[in-house]
């Protein structure tokens, strides 16, 4: 039996347990939440010479994600990325348990010669971010979106996802960025959330932003 015909009978005796649109409107705040949290310990840690009020800033941005209506932050952030991907929620939620666990890396642990699988990471998000805004316009002869919906994009994001586990063993999966996917796609492999596409549970126009910004300071680390 092929993956696609594997794919299909999955597809028929088990429905995909996409959310309703209560759900989704939960999900949204809940996902955002845990972004924007991320994003203040992002700050905070960036500039750790402010006033010293700014350790609450990653809870005072995950309540105003909660906020309902105009006045909160997940309504505008929803109208323009509408709810982050898998992804970006599993790296979120790695940085607040990096950020807030007491648990620190021994001394005397040297980094220099693993493979930059997060820079990987990043450069392939980059290029897939790429390439899907240039489908948008309609520049290839078929839509690579559309082929999200196919076995064959999950199976080839997966192989991919797997990549630093057989080339570094668990090593290789301690990255943030590198479980995150790997954990986005067993997610959606049981449920196809959030639309059943899968560059929708993997990658969002935030999430490319933020690979981008990563991306490129770490070549102007090189440099």
């Amino acid at each position: 039996m092929s993956i696609q015909e594997l794919w299909v009978a999955w597809t028929l005796h088990y429905a995909p347990l996409l959310p309703s649109a209560q759900s989704l409107m939960w999900a949204r705040h809940v996902i955002w939440s845990v972004v924007m949290a991320a994003m203040g310990v992002g700050l905070v840690s960036r500039f750790p010479s402010l006033h010293r009020w700014t350790r609450h800033l990653p809870w005072g941005l995950a309540l105003w994600a909660w906020v309902p209506g105009p006045w909160g932050a997940s309504y505008w952030l929803g109208l323009a990325f509408q709810i982050p991907s898998l992804s970006a929620a599993l790296i979120a939620l790695s940085v607040l348990l990096h950020r807030f666990s007491r648990q620190r890396s021994a001394p005397g642990t040297s980094n220099q010669r693993q493979i930059p699988w997060a820079t990987a990471w990043s450069l392939m998000a980059v290029l897939t971010g790429v390439l899907l805004l240039l489908d948008t316009f309609a520049v290839f002869d078929f839509s690579i979106y559309q082929w999200g919906f196919s076995p064959m994009a999950f199976a080839l994001l997966l192989a991919l996802a797997l990549v630093p586990w057989v080339v570094s063993g668990k090593q290789g999966l301690k990255q943030p960025a590198v479980w995150s996917l790997l954990g986005a796609l067993i997610v959606f492999l049981i449920t196809r959330w959030p639309t059943g596409n899968v560059w929708d549970a993997v990658l969002d126009p935030c999430l490319w932003l933020v690979a981008l910004a990563h991306l490129l300071r770490s070549l102007r680390r090189r440099v």
